[in-house]
């Protein structure tokens, strides 16, 4: 038994999508200190949880991240009608 497959070899453009929000979180980065801030859509919220657990525990380091939804369309007009089948 055989299969046959055709390559396609199509450029693509990534890009964030205009319309959803971002989410942030942060982590603290003390030694065996668990404390997360939960994603939240502002970075002023994560922002002062960060400044309250430095407050109270004196650690001062973090790792935040910060995360958006993002869209994968071919890269130019005639490739993207060709991927959707409406040349």
């Amino acid at each position: 038994m055989s299969s046959e497959s055709t390559a396609r070899f199509a450029r693509y453009s990534v890009a964030a999508l205009p319309d959803a929000a971002f989410r942030v979180s942060a982590t603290c980065t003390n030694g065996a200190c668990h404390y997360v801030v939960l994603p939240t859509a502002t970075t002023d919220e994560v922002s002062q949880a960060m400044r309250e657990h430095t407050a109270r525990t004196g650690h001062a380091m973090f790792s935040r991240t910060i995360q958006d939804a993002a869209v994968v369309v071919p890269a130019d007009r005639a490739e993207q009608a060709e991927a959707e089948g409406t040349e």
